[in-house]
């Protein structure tokens, strides 16, 4: 959304009235979801409604899920339908690197906002990994997550959804990218000890250890996990190897400690995800592309 002056000072405005209530992150467990079904289409309102409704099956504490897009597949304006149809809520995810793709993510969540209202909305991340990834000097990124919450919290007055930026816990720790803390409502966090080349074993504690790490340098703001999980096929990455016993394990040892301990918390991912380039990110769906569940998620 391009705002003229004026609507730009309206929008700093109330912006800044919004700033003296810092947005509430209560406890929430949900999981990661692709724009795409199996088969590599998009998926439509039904799809999502049905995704939406698999997942509060497993357990009715599944109230939230996370997106990657607004704009691909048409993602947020058939997503937000089904979350208001089964109460589910919906963490937005913007894409915040190419300054075209930027725009068009943002006006896609400013027309689902002005068509569906913002109840259904749980947050926003403005860019997921592309500080992990050196794609975008993080200045110019926290000039973009000030640029969604003026429209999301300011000219749309939801001072209540928290925006934020999703990266891994290496990146959070790293003094360049402070300045997008700065920008922060929220501190997305995504870890996975799989990726670090743990044993299962020690697969917790590599997972506490970079929690730890990232709240010691991002300055008491409020945090979500915005990923972890374990892969049940494809190749070992060190020590780590891809089963169905080590995502149980894992699942029960992390996923039930972040629901006891109340931390809002999101699982990469929902679904096995066919389509994806890499044998081992295929794999790391909590349930098979079929919906059925992989492991048991009683804790």
């Amino acid at each position: 959304m391009k705002f003229s002056i004026a609507g730009t000072l309206v929008a700093t405005a109330a912006l800044m009235d919004a700033a003296s209530a810092v947005p509430v992150i209560n406890a929430f467990s949900g999981f990661n979801l692709g724009a795409n079904k199996p088969d590599g289409s998009c998926k439509n309102v039904q799809d999502w409604t049905d995704d939406f409704n698999t997942i509060k099956s497993w357990d009715s504490r599944f109230n939230t899920v996370k997106l990657f897009t607004t704009s691909d597949c048409g993602a947020i304006m058939n997503a937000a339908p089904a979350a208001i149809a089964t109460g589910m809520k919906i963490w937005v995810g913007v894409w915040a690197v190419d300054t075209g793709k930027f725009d068009n993510e943002k006006g896609n969540l400013e027309a689902a906002m002005r068509e569906y209202g913002n109840a259904w909305m749980a947050g926003v991340n403005v860019g997921s990994e592309s500080l992990y990834r050196k794609e975008i000097d993080p200045k110019l990124l926290a000039q973009r997550i000030y640029d969604v919450k003026g429209m999301v919290q300011g000219a749309y007055g939801a001072s209540q959804v928290a925006v934020g930026s999703a990266d891994t816990w290496t990146a959070w720790v790293d003094p360049a990218n402070e300045p997008v803390i700065d920008a922060c409502d929220v501190i997305v966090m995504n870890a996975f000890p799989y990726w670090q080349g743990a044993k299962i074993e020690n697969a917790p504690q590599v997972f506490r250890d970079a929690v730890a790490n990232t709240r010691s340098k991002t300055k008491g703001k409020p945090f979500v996990v915005g990923e972890t999980g374990w892969p049940t096929d494809g190749p070992n990455f060190g020590d780590a190897t891809a089963t169905v016993p080590n995502l149980q394990a894992y699942w029960s040892a992390i996923g039930c400690e972040l629901r006891r301990d109340q931390v809002p918390n999101f699982w990469f991912s929902g679904f096995d995800e066919p389509g994806r380039e890499s044998a081992i990110e295929k794999n790391f769906g909590i349930a098979k592309a079929d919906k059925s569940l992989k492991i048991s998620l009683s804790c």
